[in-house]
């Protein structure tokens, strides 16, 4: 009989998922859990009904320092484990309100590199965030070796652990599932980008201005509009 010998397996376009754990969240969350915990925080962006959203600038926002202080180093060891500049700016910070029954549709952040994803309130049924393979998404035939984990998945979701951060490309299709708790989801998320001249090609391509000091506007309105074609 024939035999070859497999000369090896290569994870082709691997798609990192880091998970932090902030020690210090149970002692700070008092400090901002009240301020999350208002509508009208909400009122001004939330433009769809089945999820609520915050302003973009929480990273601004003083009680929230040891969190941005928290997520930025986080960024940082995530672009260098990368082979990246650890320069990097955040250039967005909101909170996400999720009360039963409501959901995130399958979404990316745009204009961004690495996006973050703070679990700062849930119950135990909360559910964690789930990740697509765009180039996997019909499923010709399912995993049948189910002593071992697929080599080929179409998806992955991650638990919902109070005080866990997860970084992942920005451009990674994810949602979240209907909210099947009584307790209402509450994360923090955030985008960075890196800041500087990344690369020594001629070209200077990839030279990017710091994003912290900038104002990020959005009229929702002129975004209601634009979702209408007017």
């Amino acid at each position: 009989m024939l035999f070859r010998s497999i000369k090896d397996i290569i994870p082709m376009f691997l798609t990192p998922l880091y998970i932090f754990t902030f020690d210090r969240h149970k002692e700070l969350k008092s400090m901002v859990f009240d301020y999350l915990q208002n509508d009208k925080v909400y009122e001004q962006y939330s433009t769809e009904r089945y999820i609520k959203l915050s302003g973009p600038n929480l990273h601004k926002e003083q009680m929230f320092s040891p969190y941005y202080h928290f997520m930025m180093n986080c960024y940082s060891f995530a672009m260098q484990d990368l082979g990246y500049t650890q320069n990097v700016s955040m250039t967005a910070m909101w909170s996400t309100k999720q009360e039963p029954g409501m959901y995130h549709h399958p979404h990316k952040h745009g204009n961004s590199f690495l996006a973050g994803v703070f679990y700062f309130h849930g119950g135990d049924k909360t559910f964690g965030t789930n990740f697509f393979n765009p180039d996997n998404l019909l499923t010709i035939a399912p995993n049948r070796d189910f002593t071992r984990p697929a080599r080929l998945n179409a998806d992955y979701s991650t638990p919902f652990t109070e005080g866990d951060f997860i970084i992942f490309p920005a451009w990674t299709l994810h949602s979240t599932s209907p909210n099947l708790d009584t307790e209402t989801r509450y994360i923090i998320g955030s985008n960075v980008m890196p800041v500087g001249r990344t690369t020594d090609e001629v070209y200077d391509r990839f030279n990017y201005p710091d994003a912290s000091g900038m104002s990020l506007d959005f009229n929702v309105q002129d975004y209601n509009n634009y979702r209408k074609g007017s």
